[in-house]
């Protein structure tokens, strides 16, 4: 990768010159050795040589008793920055912001060269050599939008570099795999001509790293030309060739004709490549939309699916490039990186001799020279198979969490102060419990014939016998919800044998209202914008299908 082909392709070039100076000399990975480890005992063995964890005295009786709170791993980021005294530029990462969309509040993470080395390099190297780069290839990314504290800062006492997780591993990736070209945008721009121009121009594009939304706003024509239509504001001053190719066709024979041209132009471009992204979101129609897009045949599909975690790195992907077909890829293979524990209903147990298929994962691994026990990611994983290397499935569930900035509880319900609220997608209560409401979302949406799309479930007062309510809105374009037969689809729907005798037995109600009973207390249109601005950390956008209440 030449550094001068940086200036126009990427956005912060200087940022990924700093990158390429601190990592570009970590040595790669035999990760292919992984697939050769075909016994739990070797996968364990595996983990504990090479994570330096197998200094540690007594870790499997630990690992049954500990648990550590994730934020034990973040830093102060004032104090760190006031105390650090490194000759290279100090790398952070910050959250998300699902829980609490205050900057200020934010998780920081020191990227440190021992861990990157130990947990991120060999996942990056894996997720994207598996995919078909190499340095003879190009690679096309697409990050999220930073936040305005994200890039290069400089401070009194020291320099150093702001990102996401997902920017920091992508130019990680960058700096040790050195691959021929790239272009690095983030994806709010993925529509706009001068970068459509841009990834017109690479030769040997091999992977696409970029969010499925990017995917499917390339694929559907409607939006395409809507983004490459606002893009005609803001052309390059000085456009290169392929640029002038594409402006010349727009002025010769319209917008809605070029967008199709330049759309089939890009989708030619791209057909080859593999595309590294996560699936779970994706419905039949997106796939129908990505499948038309990228020329493929149904059941040929050539992506890699994949799990990263700011706590953990890369964890886990679909780099046994034998599977075939969307079901066989939403199954990823754990990366022996770390040593992973699933905990379910307080009973912790590694992965590879978990009795339960799902539970909360916990991982324990060194920071620098401290070693962490059950580190508690917050995410629940589903075990497809504990032989030889653990295998998930690629749908990533969140565990209950409690929302930390305020949003907008329907006044029909006239609940007085003194309560929380809680999000997710894995509930357990004492009763009951729920896991993956998005499914019953869907199940109920179709067999109510309406546009359902979130349930509120408020809990019994503390010290007052009352059962559990669902709130749902009955106007969600149904052509008849009343609460007898929406407890007959409901009861259709649930999985869960604790959760329908609940139900049956009447400890869980249902009450009808005529709005949605959660919303965001700011229109989304505003608060994409301050997102794509860099004002508002990108998980304040997350709307969750289940929320919680909980009384003082």
């Amino acid at each position: 990768m030449k550094d001068n082909r940086l200036i126009s392709n990427d956005f912060d070039p200087k940022v990924q010159l700093l990158f390429n100076k601190i990592f570009s000399e970590i040595q790669p990975t035999n990760w292919k050795k992984w697939l050769d480890i075909s016994s739990k005992e070797d996968y364990i063995d595996y983990i504990l040589k090479n994570s330096g964890l197998a200094i540690v005295t007594d870790i499997f009786e630990r690992i049954e008793r500990e648990k550590t709170d994730s934020k034990k791993i973040s830093i102060d980021l004032n104090d760190y920055l006031a105390n650090f005294h490194g000759s290279e530029p100090l790398i952070v990462c910050h959250s998300s912001g699902t829980t609490n969309n205050d900057i200020n509040s934010l998780k920081w993470l020191h990227m440190s060269k021992k861990n990157v080395k130990l947990y991120w390099a060999p996942g990056m190297q894996a997720i994207f050599e598996s995919s078909g780069l190499d340095s003879k290839s190009s690679a096309i990314i697409f990050i999220p939008s930073r936040l305005d504290i994200d890039g290069l800062n400089n401070t009194e006492n020291t320099n150093f570099i702001s990102l996401y997780s997902s920017e920091f591993s992508q130019r990680l990736m960058l700096a040790i795999m050195k691959p021929s070209n790239y272009t690095l945008f983030e994806y709010k721009f993925s529509k706009n001509l001068n970068i459509i121009a841009k990834i017109l121009s690479l030769n040997d594009i091999s992977v696409i790293s970029a969010p499925a939304i990017t995917i499917l706003g390339w694929a559907d024509i409607e939006k395409f030309q809507i983004g490459l239509q606002k893009s005609l504001n803001d052309v390059d001053p000085e456009p290169d060739p392929m640029l002038e190719k594409l402006l010349l066709k727009v002025k010769k024979k319209g917008v809605t004709t070029a967008a199709k041209e330049i759309q089939e132009l890009l989708s030619n471009k791209l057909s080859k490549a593999v595309l590294i992204f996560s699936i779970s979101s994706l419905s039949s129609r997106d796939w129908d939309l990505i499948r038309q897009f990228m020329k493929w045949e149904k059941g040929e599909e050539k992506f890699t699916n994949l799990y990263v975690s700011s706590e953990t790195g890369p964890f886990a992907a679909t780099i046994n490039k034998d599977l075939k077909g969307i079901s066989q890829k939403d199954i990823l293979t754990v990366f022996p990186l770390t040593l992973p524990v699933l905990e379910y209903k307080g009973k912790k147990q590694l992965i590879s001799d978990s009795n339960s298929k799902f539970g909360k994962l916990l991982i324990s691994r060194f920071d620098d020279t401290k070693v962490f026990i059950n580190l508690d990611i917050g995410d629940v994983i589903q075990l497809v198979n504990q032989q030889a290397l653990p295998q998930i499935n690629g749908k990533i569930l969140r565990s209950e969490f409690q929302l930390k900035y305020p949003i907008k509880i329907s006044e029909n319900l006239h609940l007085k102060k003194g309560y929380t609220v809680y999000a997710g997608d894995y509930f357990n209560f004492n009763t009951f419990e729920i896991l993956d409401p998005r499914m019953l979302i869907k199940c109920l949406g179709i067999e109510s014939k309406s546009n359902i799309d979130l349930l509120l479930l408020v809990s019994p007062k503390k010290g007052i016998d009352e059962s559990w309510k669902i709130i749902l809105n009955s106007n969600y374009g149904a052509e008849c919800i009343n609460r007898k037969n929406f407890k007959e689809i409901l009861l259709n729907c649930v999985k869960n044998d604790n959760f329908r005798k609940c139900i049956l037995d009447g400890g869980i109600g249902i009450q009808l209202i005529e709005e949605d009973p959660v919303d965001f207390l700011k229109i989304r249109s505003e608060m994409l914008d301050k997102v794509r601005s860099g004002k508002y950390p990108k998980g304040v956008l997350k709307k969750w299908p289940l929320y919680v209440i909980k009384w003082l």
